[in-house]
């Protein structure tokens, strides 16, 4: 039998090995192309949508602790003011100024509403200012508990202890009923004047007629000349020596000259 050449043998066992190496390790991969990345789409705007603030506009107040007003985006509203109790209207103390002051203050008025909740609806002014604090600190309105707040707790307190309002008299805080009616003081009733009696005439003048003094004859003058030269003259009517001979004018003095 013919033998290989070594050199042969050689060739084969190499060929033989790299057929084993294929079959273990399958087909080298291929190099691969990477592919290329899409080129990006173009960015769409993204838009942040914010809720729209409402502003309202006062038209009706009923009390001091309700109000329609009419909304920015249309339809009017009917709000209850949170934290507030109002006099009643037309029968409670102090509905009338209550009433009034709202009306002036909210009357046609910008205002903002909070958010509404069972027990009403918080209410800022145009000014910043929270409206149920400031009707309460005014006296204008009562604090309801219910809102739980101690802010307008405080105002309310502060009202009472100024005796603002609603505080002072003659409600002095109750305003779920009409105002007390002042008891009249009673004045003395004059004692009526005693009518006035007709004094009576004064009686007629009793007319007299006096006599003359009987002279007095213990002294006696022939006439004037000698009553003189005794020092006695004058003489006056009812005097020792006077006689009417001596008295010529009647006047009841006598030798007077």
């Amino acid at each position: 039998m013919k033998r290989f050449p070594n050199w042969l043998k050689i060739v084969l066992a190499a060929f033989a090995v790299l057929f084993v190496l294929g079959a273990i390790f399958g087909k080298a991969p291929e190099p691969t192309t990477p592919a290329a990345a899409p080129p990006p789409s173009p960015a769409t705007p993204t838009t942040s949508t914010k809720p729209v603030v409402v502003s309202y506009t006062v038209g009706t107040v009923t009390d001091g602790a309700t109000l329609i007003a009419q909304g920015s985006d249309g339809p009017s509203k009917t709000v209850h003011v949170l934290g507030v109790v109002a006099p009643v209207v037309n029968s409670g103390c102090y509905a009338t100024e209550s009433l009034g002051w709202a009306t002036t203050t909210l009357s046609g008025k910008m205002i903002t509403l909070g958010v509404e909740t069972a027990q009403g609806i918080p209410v800022t002014l145009a000014d910043g200012q929270d409206y149920a604090a400031l009707a309460i600190q005014k006296g204008y309105l009562k604090y309801a508990a219910n809102a739980a707040s101690p802010a307008l707790a405080a105002a309310e307190a502060a009202a009472k202890q100024a005796a603002s309002g609603l505080w002072g008299p003659p409600c002095n805080g109750t305003i779920d009923a009409p105002a007390p009616t002042p008891t009249p003081t009673s004045t003395p009733t004059p004692a009526p004047a005693a009518p006035a009696t007709k004094a009576a005439p004064a009686p007629p003048p009793v007319e007299t007629t006096e006599e003359a003094p009987e002279p007095d004859h213990s002294a006696y003058y022939a006439n004037c000349s000698a009553a003189k030269a005794a020092g006695a003259a004058p003489l006056y009517r009812g005097e020792p020596g006077y006689r009417s001979a001596l008295d010529r004018d009647g006047d009841g003095v006598a030798c007077e000259r």
